[in-house]
Parts: structure tokens; C-alpha cells; sequence
């Protein structure tokens, strides 16, 4: 038996079929068990575990592992989820079972770090700092950075490459599952995915996740600029960018969701808060600081990449808060 493979804990037919032919077309190792008692004696030596909602009806609680409740009937999941706290895989839903059982297959392989960065308010630069990092990150390794900002004007603009042929969002808005290596603009070394110059509508969220799965399996590192939204899908780091005045802090204190799990506070006229305070005001670690260059604003301009020579305030912001990200 192979090291890397998924258990299937399951007696009902449709629901084993279903994850045979998913897991057949993915090329993932799959081992189907539907006695409960073997089912655990299994269950440690599997990456990634999918428990069928009438195998899982009569369990009073569920090993430690990655695990998920798979099933035909909503009912019949929510009921199973509430008692054994796992989440819910619903068929046929294939993107989401996809999606998992790729978790198995690239479980022995490294796949590259993925960072996602927001704002927690309008103006700080967030675009451009999340294509310094990816062109400072290329010369160590292929590394790409990722627009999910919206109405940014694209990523692609920051760094001259409007007209380098490449895949789009447009291009990519059907995909779905696993996706080979993917051909995008690249600039200096780092690669870009950004959204079509003639049309823009937010890519869904399967071919979101699609994306970035292939791109971390081909990249050391996968910056997503999300703009102001926290990152739709899963991520190594979120960081949140936040200014050194009053009003942004009170934006990042009032933004939803998830929480990040690190800051980097910009600096420059009117922002003049230590960082280390807006960091304990938060709660949440200072990853680094990002002082203002004016010349960024004159190089974009000029229609130069803002890790041009002249940024040097930029490049050495740039070089040390990699060096963060990276884990120092």
C-alpha cells in the first residue's frame, strides 16, 4: 500500500462509487472500508479520511486526523457534523471532494508557501507590495503573484505586463479540481495572474482554489493580493497591512472574518503611530514595516517596476519583509 492515500469509511454504494471514480481520475490512493472496527485500525496510517454519513451515524466521536463526512442527504450530514464536529463533504458536489482528495496526493510533495495580503483600509499599497515581494521572491525561485483584489485595475499594471501573453482570470473561470502547470504573464522572473483587460467579473471560487492549488505545486511562493476582502481560500499566512493612524486601525479592529495572523504597518506622512503599538492594539504580531518611497509613485509613472533601483527605502522594505514571510 502506498504511504499516501485516502481512507473511505463506507458501506452505501452511490457515495463509494462516487469517491472511486473521483479518486480513479485523480490518481489518488484510495482504500474502502465499511466495518467500523477496521475502519479505526486504519484510520492513522491515511493522509486524508472520508467518513459516509451511515458509517458515521454510529460513531460517538471521531479519531484525531484530517476527516470529513461525506454523503447524498444534507440532513443526514448536518446531523453527523454536529455530533462528531467534522465538516461536510455533500455529493455530487465533485470540486469540493476534488479538492480534498488532492490533499492526499501532494501530501509527500513540498508545495510552495502561500501568503495572502489585505488591507485593512484604502491606500496603502497593497498591490504594489504584493508584486515587490513576488519579484524580490523570483530571484531565489519561481514565484507568482495573485490578483483577487476586484476592482484593483490589476495587478498586471503595477509591473508593465498588460500585453505579455499569459493566462487571465477569463481563462480560467470554468476550471475546476487539479490543473497542470499553468502558463502566466511573467515579468523579471515572477509570474502573474490577473484579471482580462477587457472584461472583469470575480472568478468563482472552485477555480480560485483550482489556481492556486496548481500554482503552489509549481511555485516557491504564491502571494494572492486580496484586497480588502479577507482571502477566500486557504493560505499559509494572512497578513494584514495596516496604517500607522488612527482611522486604519479602526478599520482593521472593525474588519470580519478571519483573523490574520500577522500585520505589517505602513508608514509615512500622516501615519505616524509605532507599529508595535498598532500591533498590541490588534492583537496580532507585527510581521514587519513598509515605509513610504515616493519614488515607487514616480517608477509606476515612468512605467517601471516598483523594485527598481531607485526604490531603494522599497527594496529593502521589500528584502527584509520576505525574509519574515519566509520565516526568517
Amino acid at each position: 500500500m502506498e504511504d499516501s492515500h485516502v481512507l473511505l469509511c463506507a458501506r452505501d454504494p452511490a457515495v463509494i462509487e462516487a469517491v472511486e471514480v473521483a479518486a480513479a481520475a485523480l490518481d489518488v490512493s484510495l482504500v474502502v472500508e465499511g466495518d467500523a472496527g477496521r475502519a479505526r485500525g486504519l484510520w492513522p496510517a491515511a493522509s486524508v479520511r472520508l467518513v459516509s454519513t451511515e458509517v458515521g451515524s454510529r460513531w460517538s466521536s471521531a479519531e484525531p486526523g484530517e476527516a470529513y463526512l461525506i454523503g447524498m442527504s444534507t440532513a443526514d450530514l448536518a446531523r453527523c457534523s454536529a455530533q462528531l464536529l467534522l465538516p461536510v463533504l455533500p455529493l455530487p458536489d465533485s470540486g469540493q471532494l476534488a479538492e480534498v482528495l488532492l490533499k492526499s496526493r501532494h501530501a509527500d510533495g513540498a508545495t510552495g508557501l502561500v501568503v495572502a495580503l489585505a488591507g485593512a483600509s484604502g491606500g496603502l499599497g497593497v498591490t504594489t507590495l504584493v508584486s515587490g515581494l513576488a519579484l524580490r521572491a523570483a530571484s531565489d525561485g519561481p514565484a507568482v503573484a495573485v490578483d483577487l483584489a476586484g476592482a484593483s485595475g490589476g495587478i498586471d499594471l503595477v509591473v508593465g505586463a498588460e500585453q505579455v501573453s499569459g493566462l487571465r482570470w477569463s481563462d480560467l473561470e470554468h476550471a475546476r479540481g487539479e490543473l497542470g502547470e499553468l502558463t502566466l504573464p511573467a515579468v523579471e522572473g515572477a509570474s502573474f495572474l490577473a484579471p482580462s483587460r477587457d472584461r472583469f467579473s470575480p472568478p468563482p471560487l472552485a477555480a480560485v482554489r483550482a489556481a492556486v492549488g496548481a500554482l503552489a505545486r509549481t511555485n516557491t511562493l504564491v502571494m494572492i493580493d486580496a484586497g480588502r476582502e479577507r482571502p477566500s481560500v486557504e493560505c499559509d499566512q494572512f497578513i494584514l497591512v495596516v496604517g500607522a493612524d488612527v482611522r486604519s486601525v479602526a478599520a482593521a479592529r472593525m474588519s470580519p472574518g478571519r483573523q490574520p495572523t500577522g500585520i505589517i504597518v505602513r508608514t509615512g506622512y500622516g501615519r505616524s503611530l509605532p507599529p508595535d503599538v498598532v500591533a498590541r492594539s490588534l492583537g496580532v504580531p507585527l510581521v514587519g514595516v513598509l515605509p513610504e518611497d515616493r519614488r515607487v509613485a514616480r517608477l509606476s509613472e515612468l512605467g517601471l517596476l516598483p523594485t527598481a533601483p531607485p526604490a531603494r527605502t522599497f527594496r529593502r522594505a521589500v528584502s527584509r519583509l520576505l525574509k519574515e514571510v519566509r520565516g526568517g
